[in-house]
């Protein structure tokens, strides 16, 4: 039997029926009818929803994590960030901040569980094959473009647009347009998120 794309999905299944002894009592034929619908409502979402698909908008909750985790073995992300504020030495500070001769040091930091628009970017940074497997700064390039402007881990057509990326030595340093992905897109690269070769360092500037 040859597989093709051109032919639909089953559309109904086949239905249960009782034996011809049962067929003329009422409540049994209430019965496998009710049970007929139910496999055809589970068959139809099956059919709308094809799971492998995770930039669908029926994908999304915690279908998307079972998506994400149980069919590309990626878990949702966490994005942390953390301030850290040390004071210390002669004048380094305003009188009666620090104990003379004392040091200050504090950290602070946030912790935020990704939502599915960046769940499904980080989602595509890891799975799209079409720039191959071969690090380069085309291949960097496109899918820090993808991150930024593909929505709900959707495509986008790279071509020549920003990011601006220069290297010296083993980093490399980003320049993306300003926008609201950028410190997203930032908290990924530091936390370990987004999949790099270890061999560098990136900086998103």
């Amino acid at each position: 039997m040859s597989e093709s794309f051109s032919t639909l999905p089953l559309q109904a299944p086949l239905p249960a029926y009782p034996y011809v002894q049962y067929r003329d009592d009422p409540n049994i034929q209430a019965f496998f009818a009710a049970y007929n619908n139910i496999a055809q409502g589970y068959l139809d979402w099956f059919n709308n929803t094809p799971l492998g698909v995770y930039t669908s908008p029926a994908i999304a909750g915690p279908l998307l994590d079972w998506v994400g985790e149980g069919v590309y073995g990626i878990a949702r992300p966490v994005l942390t960030s953390s301030v850290i504020t040390k004071i210390a030495g002669y004048n380094s500070a305003p009188y009666n901040t620090v104990p003379y001769n004392g040091m200050l040091f504090s950290e602070t930091g946030t912790a935020t569980v990704a939502t599915d628009d960046i769940y499904k970017r980080v989602l595509t940074w890891h799975l799209y094959r079409g720039d191959g497997q071969q690090f380069s700064i085309f291949w960097l390039k496109n899918r820090i473009n993808r991150f930024l402007n593909g929505v709900n881990g959707a495509d986008w057509p790279v071509l020549n647009n920003p990011p601006s990326i220069t290297m010296s030595g083993t980093t490399f340093t980003i320049t993306p347009p300003a926008g609201a992905m950028v410190t997203l897109l930032r908290q990924a690269i530091e936390n370990g998120i987004l999949a790099l070769p270890f061999q560098y360092n990136f900086i998103v500037s």
